[in-house]
């Protein structure tokens, strides 16, 4: 072959490719910068990214993940992300039982979790595998990025974030997908040098605990959640002699979502709903021993009577009383309207026999 047609040939698709890449940014920036952000806050809060195509794009998706496990450019701690292209007993078994069509759907399923990631690469956007694994991690509430080139496809409509490279050639739209994703990569080492992977929420809590919040805060709390697609889920209470069956309680709570906020009474909300000789303990005590529970996520003092307030500032996926609260015969709960108003739903916990804080309260004072 001439040297000369060898040359004018690199030279050609270096200068498409460079001319590309300056279009890229022109018209794709505000989305790379929307999905890096998204990958670094889900990393943040204990999320991980699953990264899944075809062919040349499941080469990106193993090269990609393996930039986040191993290291990109900053020595740092592996961060989770996991291709779902390089598993062959999951590819060959799926496709071979259910169809090629769903051999990243499927792992999607198992695999992911209400603020993950999902990264779809796909050069044409008409992958019907990429697409279906697409739809279910939607379904699933994990946050979704699409690396598309040409028009886009079907998946430019399916994904949150749109990243479309304006090729026709395959291996241009390819070798822009890289680039973007060393971007993300280079991103995230930067939010690491500058410890915001480290999760820091103290300008929101009472800095004698990790977990303790006001109510000032709570409202920030809760679009900082919903923002991670996080479940919250609300429960309170007085809490005047923590036993046995609250543990139980916070416990069932805590498993219905990701995150468990409790409302703790105050001490004069207490005396107002229990008497002159209650709380046994203060307020300060009451959240503090809260707040060393595992199965706790923040807790939060009002002086309410009811937690109606908290949770219009909160908004909580779930709000949670005991049984004996439930309908059709159980007492009043005054929040109830206002948590399905918002879109959530109310959740009935069953009580563990034998404990009841009056009746222990009572017990003690007879010995």
């Amino acid at each position: 072959m001439d040297d000369k047609v060898v040359w004018s040939l690199i030279r050609r698709n270096a200068e498409d490719l460079a001319n590309l890449q300056i279009s890229v940014i022109e018209q794709c920036l505000a989305e790379i910068a929307a999905a890096a952000k998204v990958v670094i806050d889900s990393l943040r809060f204990g999320g991980k990214v699953l990264f899944f195509g075809n062919g040349g794009s499941a080469a990106d998706a193993q090269h990609l993940a393996g930039e986040l496990v191993g290291r990109f450019i900053l020595n740092r701690e592996p961060l989770p992300a996991i291709a779902l292209t390089t598993n062959t007993s999951n590819l060959t078994s799926i496709g071979n039982d259910y169809g090629y069509d769903q051999v990243f759907e499927r792992q999607v399923r198992a695999l992911g979790r209400k603020g993950d990631v999902a990264i779809a690469i796909s050069t044409s956007g008409r992958s019907s595998n990429v697409n279906n694994a697409v739809r279910a991690a939607k379904a699933l509430g994990l946050s979704t990025i699409a690396l598309t080139g040409g028009t886009g496809g079907d998946l430019r409509n399916l994904a949150d974030i749109n990243i479309i490279v304006p090729a026709d050639k395959t291996p241009r739209s390819q070798e822009c997908h890289i680039a973007i994703g060393h971007s993300i990569c280079e991103l995230v080492d930067l939010a690491v040098a500058e410890n915001y992977l480290r999760p820091n929420l103290s300008e929101m809590r009472d800095p004698s605990s990790n977990q303790i919040v006001s109510i000032d805060q709570l409202s920030e709390l809760g679009t900082r959640l919903h923002s991670l697609q996080r479940t919250v889920v609300w429960t309170n209470g007085c809490f005047d002699m923590l036993h046995p069956g609250h543990l139980s309680s916070l416990q069932t709570a805590k498993a219905l979502g990701d995150v468990l906020v409790v409302g703790v009474n105050s001490d004069e909300s207490v005396r107002g709903l229990k008497g002159s000789d209650r709380p046994i303990f203060s307020e300060r005590d009451r959240i503090a021993m809260l707040a060393a529970l595992e199965c706790v996520d923040y807790v939060v003092g009002f002086d309410e009577p009811t937690p109606v307030h908290c949770i219009e500032l909160l908004r909580p996926s779930i709000s949670c009383k005991g049984v004996e609260y439930a309908p059709p015969d159980g007492k009043p709960v005054p929040e109830a309207l206002v948590v399905e108003a918002l879109g959530g739903r109310m959740a009935y916990l069953p009580l563990v026999s034998g404990f009841s804080t009056t009746a222990l309260i009572e017990r003690i004072a007879k010995q």
